[in-house]
């Protein structure tokens, strides 16, 4: 796999900044054209939902907040006292947020206040820490996709654990979409195919540079990633001598080792320069148990034919970012759960 550095790069200053000056090494970078603001802080932000004018911010804690893009007002708290409410997702008017042990809803006031009383979508998940933070976003097909992780670094997992999930909006219909998947906290449907593709997380304690982490293509539903046999096609520690029960389906795409590949947007919009449009955004974490420490940034995943190409650093020094999403004017939103922020990178401005 090949990854390029962007050379021509800046910083964030004070609140925003333009591409093309030095400045300094803790600050925000994006290539020449960009431009990079703080659209709001949110105590560790992690997975974002566009729903209307209103950007809706999930976190690893209890709350979910709102953050209105026409610019009137930072980010306020909407809901509270949830279980690790990471996940986020908007469809017709109404507000999906998936904790650890549930998925609920709630309809959407204009201005982003959130009315009416909670509805438990699906009750069913299991309640474990270890891998907990869901993920959840609306496919083409209208159906509420939900990610699970296998709450273990590298263990058999048991029920719906390790896998990727699909329902109709009021949790009925649910259907296994992926399995063998050690834990997925980003996916998207390539704008040129309709394909679903996810990453997924290596498992830790095999040396700096093995097994990658992963970019997953579902091609046919309930098909099978490998875990805990294998990370990528490396076999996994305690399982290199077990006969898989069936066929893994290889990662469409390698990243290197320990980066965390968490949320993924492809860009549909306008606004940025030809070279990004199809192109996948995927938020990298960052490593926490390498001995030269990786990701800590965005990069632009290319694609061609369908098919994932090569990556490039798009935004570095973020801190650590989790999820990004294209907001209506085709800018792009950015969080990171450390230091609390959301990023908005536009071009041309």
């Amino acid at each position: 796999m090949t990854r390029h550095r962007m050379l021509a790069a800046g910083v964030l200053a004070a609140v925003a900044w333009t591409g093309g000056a030095a400045g300094p090494a803790s600050a925000a970078n994006v290539p020449a054209g960009f431009r990079i603001s703080i659209l709001a802080h949110v105590p560790e932000a992690r997975e974002l939902a566009v729903c209307g004018e209103t950007l809706f911010v999930g976190t690893k804690r209890s709350s979910v907040y709102a953050i209105p893009l026409n610019g009137r007002g930072g980010a306020r708290q909407v809901a509270t006292g949830l279980a690790a409410p990471n996940g986020v997702a908007c469809q017709n008017g109404r507000l999906y947020v998936a904790m650890r042990d549930r998925v609920s809803s709630w309809p959407v006031r204009p201005g982003g206040e959130l009315a009416g009383p909670r509805v438990d979508v699906f009750t069913s998940l299991p309640d474990k820490a270890h891998h907990g933070l869901r993920y959840i976003r609306f496919g083409p097909d209208g159906r509420l996709y939900l990610s699970i992780g296998s709450p273990c670094n590298i263990c058999q997992p048991q029920g719906l654990e390790g896998s990727i999930i699909r329902m109709g909006p009021d949790g009925s219909g649910r259907e296994t979409v992926a399995t063998g998947i050690r834990n997925s906290v980003g996916f998207d449907w390539s704008p040129g195919t309709g394909t679903l593709f996810f990453t997924d997380n290596g498992a830790d304690g095999m040396g700096d540079n093995r097994p990658p982490d992963e970019l997953n293509e579902v091609r046919q539903a309930g098909s099978w990633y490998g875990f805990p046999y294998f990370g990528g096609t490396d076999r996994l520690a305690g399982f290199e001598n077990q006969a898989p029960p069936r066929q893994q389906t290889p990662p469409a795409f390698n990243f290197p080792a320990h980066v965390a590949t968490l949320g993924m947007d492809f860009y549909r919009g306008g606004q940025f320069p030809l070279e990004f449009r199809g192109d996948a955004f995927v938020a990298e974490h960052g490593s926490w148990n390498r001995s030269v420490p990786d990701g800590y940034q965005v990069v632009a995943v290319s694609f061609r034919g369908g098919q994932p190409t090569g990556s490039r650093a798009f935004a570095t020094s973020l801190g650590r970012p989790v999820d990004v999403k294209e907001l209506p004017d085709g800018s792009l939103a950015i969080s990171a759960d450390t230091p609390g922020v959301i990023y908005r990178v536009s071009y041309g401005e």
